[in-house]
């Protein structure tokens, strides 16, 4: 049987690396259509040697993007997790880090004419729901990706790329920032009862203090043990419950393997990057290591980034108790260095309300191209 081919671009998007389609040039039943992406990326095996997957759950990402018929926006894209080892793909949620690369393809694209000298694409993640405006450089009449804005876990610098996440609050279940309505909530695990915070806000996120697990706070990728990885797990697990996500937190793991995120917090302190870069404990604003699909994230993604910077700021949840401040600028200590959010808080009907995020990112084309697979 002959290859089959599928055009598509091959971004790079923050500290995440994705496959992105054109919705018109997949099949248009869901279920076809998530087989086609499964054998393009080489899923079901760890290394997705057979396919373009990068074997890391940050290079294992897909977005399809379309022209929006709605006059407010612009673009709507459709992001998903693709499974490495298991054949699935998550389409709850959002990729942060990603969402800064839909602003440059949209224009690569055509779907949004360029203009000079920064084209503010306006894009909604049918995912969520949420509209993310994203500022992108042009120059000549097409996009500027040379630039001097660095960021951590990227090694070369590019032009800046602003995207404003407007009223991220609720974004996965839909029920506002505190989705089960209190700041803080009692997760018995491991025969141990734990204090956590459930945010929503660009992505769900379940925040456990370090010292309560047995971390410090500062750990690397690899560094924190079998059985403390097992704990967070069912944390996360029992939190899914919880919220109803499944019926059983021991069917988490298969059935939501994606959402919720669980972020350590910890106190403050001076560490060392897993780039040998050292941090002072007066940099920063919050210390966090992100787990998801139950490993580090090597960085930070960026909708964890809003999550916790919404969390920082929100009175009463453990993040806010462990900031280092109540600015609007949050930086956030991960473990390849720093990422800052700006959140704008507001009163609204007398509570506390996130009406917008803003996060800094670089993108750029990496390859262009068809990609091939066997049926």
């Amino acid at each position: 049987m002959p290859l089959k081919g599928v055009p598509c671009t091959i971004m790079r998007g923050g500290t995440s690396k994705g496959v992105f389609f054109r919705r018109e040039v997949l099949p248009e039943n869901p279920a076809e259509r998530e087989r086609v992406i499964l054998r393009i990326f080489g899923s079901g095996d760890p290394m997705q040697i057979d396919g373009l997957g990068g074997s890391h759950t940050h290079t294992s990402k897909v977005m399809i993007v379309w022209r929006s018929e709605r006059d407010d926006v612009d673009v709507e894209y459709l992001f998903g997790q693709v499974g490495i080892d298991r054949e699935f793909i998550d389409w709850t949620g959002n990729c942060g880090n990603l969402t800064s690369a839909i602003g440059p393809f949209a224009i690569d694209e055509g779907l949004v004419e360029a203009r000079e000298p920064v084209t503010v694409v306006r894009a909604l993640n049918v995912n969520t729901g949420k509209r993310i405006d994203i500022a992108v450089p042009v120059e000549n009449g097409s996009v500027k990706y040379e630039g001097d804005y660095m960021i951590d876990g990227v090694p070369r610098p590019g032009a800046r790329i602003d995207t404003i996440w407007r009223d991220p609050g609720g974004a996965v279940l839909g029920r506002g920032l505190l989705p089960t309505g209190r700041a803080r909530d009692y997760i018995e695990a491991d025969g141990r009862v734990f204090e956590v915070s459930i945010v929503d806000s660009a992505n769900l996120a379940v925040f456990v203090r370090a010292r309560d697990v047995g971390l410090s706070g500062v750990e690397l990728p690899g560094e924190v043990p079998r059985e403390t990885l097992d704990l967070l797990e069912e944390i996360r697990s029992r939190a899914a419950e919880l919220l109803g996500m499944v019926d059983d937190w021991r069917r988490a793991t298969v059935e939501t393997p994606h959402q919720p995120f669980i972020v350590v917090v910890g106190e403050r302190q001076d560490y060392t990057t897993s780039l040998g870069r050292r941090i002072s404990r007066e940099s920063y604003s919050v210390l966090a290591r992100l787990f998801s699909m139950q490993k580090m994230h090597h960085a930070m993604a960026v909708t964890g980034a809003i999550c916790i910077g919404s969390a920082a700021r929100y009175p009463g949840t453990v993040v806010n108790e462990l900031a280092g401040s109540d600015d609007r600028r949050v930086v956030i200590a991960h473990p390849k260095g720093l990422i800052e959010v700006y959140v704008d808080l507001e009163s609204e009907g007398g509570k506390p309300h996130i009406s917008s995020v803003t996060v800094s990112r670089t993108a750029r084309r990496l390859m262009k191209g068809v990609a091939y697979y066997i049926e």
